[in-house]
């Protein structure tokens, strides 16, 4: 019988622990190279952004599946709200035509970016000008325009846009997966979420006593409007951590009220989303001196503030602005002179 060597069997664990701990060494050293070298990273060819470069593809948008051929290099989109969330997204020289209120500083959280970008109207012949890959727009886009573009081959996809940021973080994802653009999708989503967290840990440190109560209002052609429940301006008043007192009252939407309805809300705290210009002032200077309404809470107490109209009006994540900017009135001691500026570019 062969019996084993015993000095061997001493040197082989030995041999091993030296051979593992060098592999180790090579293995640690290797790793940190990949790591820092994207060219060769294993981690970065498992990554599941990579689906960005598979075409075609197909997604599902508000006028059915669309199926896009390769990663469009010519983007024309069709309203405000996906104008900012386009730019925010893909380089500029991919944007072929915007909106024209997207040029305008009032109502566009983009305008500086884009004014040397053609400006479209829904004419299909004038889109077809621009020569571009893909036209993304609305659910309100005319379906003849729709029609007379995908009979040349143009395709047109239709999103919603919500005023909720969880949906809207969704058409984020859902516009990177038509660009091509996951990783830069997901970047930006990330980056919105971590902004709301901030000012959701705010609010949960405060006694639910001491929420507020907002109305956000504006007058045109002497007729009062409040952002109710289901409003742009309602969602950014509840996210701030304020009350909707428009909401409690029973208003929907963008409605209709009278001042007495106003007095009815007794606001603590009155927001004015109408350009100073056009009509904001004089509404606020009535608000002010009118007779009747000193016995609004926020009149009495001076607390009538404008707020910036493109945060509070856009159907994007620029809103986040907008909660950021309100969450400061309401929570001025918490959240002390934190700044909050732009949001990242691709």
């Amino acid at each position: 019988m062969n019996q084993l060597n015993p000095k061997k069997n001493r040197i082989k664990p030995l041999l091993l622990t030296i051979i593992s701990s060098l592999m180790a060494s090579i293995l640690l050293i290797i790793g940190i190279n990949v790591v820092k070298d994207p060219a060769t990273s294993t981690i970065e060819k498992k990554d599941p952004v990579v689906d960005q470069n598979i075409w075609p593809r197909e997604v599902n948008a508000l006028n059915g599946t669309v199926l896009i051929l390769d990663k469009p290099q010519r983007i024309l989109t069709a309203s405000v709200g996906h104008d900012e969330l386009t730019v925010a997204l893909v380089k500029l020289d991919k944007l072929v035509g915007v909106a024209g209120i997207t040029k305008n500083q009032t109502y566009s959280n983009v305008a500086d970016l884009v004014q040397s970008i053609p400006e479209i109207d829904r004419d299909p012949e004038n889109i077809v000008a621009l020569n571009p890959d893909i036209v993304v727009t609305s659910e309100y886009f005319p379906e003849e325009s729709i029609q007379r573009l995908n009979d040349l081959n143009i395709p047109v996809i239709q999103t919603g846009m919500a005023s909720s940021i969880e949906e809207q973080k969704d058409t984020i994802l859902l516009l990177g997966r038509i660009y091509g653009e996951e990783q830069r999708a997901t970047q930006l989503v990330a980056e919105i979420a971590e902004r709301y967290d901030f000012i959701q840990s705010v609010i949960e440190q405060q006694n639910g006593s001491k929420k507020k109560k907002v109305l956000s209002i504006t007058r045109y052609s002497d007729q009062i409007w409040a952002a109710g429940s289901d409003s742009t301006e309602g969602m950014i008043i509840e996210s701030a951590g304020g009350i909707n007192t428009a909401a409690e009252s029973g208003i929907k939407g963008n409605m209709t009220t009278s001042i007495e309805g106003v007095i009815e809300m007794a606001p603590q705290i009155i927001i004015i989303a109408q350009p100073r210009e056009s009509g904001g002032d004089e509404f606020r200077e009535y608000l002010v001196n009118s007779r009747v309404t000193q016995q609004i809470p926020a009149v009495s107490n001076n607390k009538i503030y404008f707020v910036e109209t493109k945060h509070f009006t856009t159907l994007s994540f620029w809103n986040i602005r907008g909660i950021e900017e309100l969450a400061k009135l309401l929570w001025p001691e918490d959240i002390g002179d934190k700044s909050f500026g732009g949001f990242s570019l691709p």
